[in-house]
């Protein structure tokens, strides 16, 4: 319990910097760090990812506090944009959750892997300028809430993959989507985590110090250290040029798609 509960503190660090320099949640590192770990602490193979998933979520609850809270200080929040985004993100996330924490293991991992390889084809792609011609409506917005909601529930992440190129692609500066990112990762994580709680509640062959399909020792572990890195994330995030911000994440989710698909 020990090695597992120091490899979750340094793992929280850096999911945290990473968390508050790319407005993400941190979940693309932290389920497939948790799917080799869990295993540690006797949690059936069957339901791993289905734990990774749910702990990943209640993770993203903190250091997207953190995240957000700094980058409202920075004014990198564009509150106007997120008032219909967030909602819907939440709907939908808690809807999806209930039924991905059911699916089997195989499955829930290939779908993590294809996502992560979308995401970093899209940053990829989105690195050279392109005139932005779409404006961010209410429709749009709702149909985005309700597609970011479904693929972030899938991966266990908090959608600043998708949220972020969502956002810069109708008009919202890199920092502000960004920032606007944080905080709609936040409460897409409080979202998924209750899911996670709700569809894994008595479920049987859980360790203790688990509530449905979150393991509390594993998320206590990673907030410890995600909560104070990712202040420093967020302060990077305005130091860098807007260019440089979009090859770092970009090669980020490269580097776990590849890991991703070597496993």
């Amino acid at each position: 319990m020990l090695t597992f509960f120091l490899i979750c503190l340094v793992v929280g660090a850096v999911v945290g910097f990473l968390a508050g320099l790319f407005g993400i949640g941190g979940g693309l590192i932290i389920v497939p760090v948790l799917v080799y770990l869990l295993p540690m602490v006797g949690i059936p193979n069957e339901l791993v990812m289905s734990s990774a998933l749910g702990t990943s979520f209640a993770t993203i609850v903190i250091t997207g506090f953190s995240s957000a809270q700094r980058h409202h200080k920075l004014g990198n929040i564009e509150w106007n944009a997120i008032k219909i985004l967030a909602p819907m993100i939440m709907i939908s996330v808690f809807i999806s959750g209930l039924f991905i924490g059911k699916l089997d293991k195989a499955i829930t991992s290939k779908i993590f892997a294809c996502l992560v390889v979308y995401l970093a084809i899209k940053m990829v792609l989105s690195i050279r300028p392109k005139e932005v011609t779409k404006t961010l409506t209410k429709t749009a917005s709702v149909i985005g809430g309700i597609l970011i909601g479904m693929v972030s529930s899938a991966a266990g992440i908090g959608g600043g993959g998708f949220i972020v190129p969502f956002l810069n692609s109708r008009g919202i500066d890199m920092k502000k989507a960004i920032g606007s990112s944080a905080f709609c990762g936040m409460l897409l994580g409080l979202s998924g985590m209750f899911s996670f709680i709700v569809g894994g509640w008595n479920t049987p062959n859980m360790p203790d110090y688990s509530l449905g399909y979150v393991y509390l020792p594993a998320v206590i572990g990673i907030t410890l250290t995600s909560f104070f890195t990712s202040k420093l994330g967020a302060n990077t995030t305005s130091k860098l040029p807007i260019p440089t911000l979009k090859r770092y994440f970009a090669l980020l989710l490269i580097c776990i798609a590849i890991d991703m698909f070597i496993k």
